[in-house]
């Protein structure tokens, strides 16, 4: 499963990373690549828009990473 991450990098608080719930998840990572060019920047606030092509917010797709089992 592959999910789109937004990023952005505070000077003194460091990293905020949240996940892109409306858009949700993808099987490969071509087609979250393909919804994350067709909804950035068109889905984004005026605020986010501007960090976005400033460069101080990136959206990237991720694949999900399955939970470990625990061992008995």
């Amino acid at each position: 499963m592959w999910v789109i991450l937004a990023v952005s990098i505070q000077v003194l608080s460091g990293p905020n990373v949240w996940p892109v719930l409306d858009e949700g998840t993808f099987v490969s990572e071509a087609e979250c690549q393909a919804v994350l060019d067709e909804a950035v920047p068109r889905t984004l606030s005026e605020q986010m828009r501007i960090a976005w092509e400033q460069g101080e917010l990136k959206y990237i797709c991720i694949k999900a990473r399955e939970p470990a089992s625990s061992a008995n």
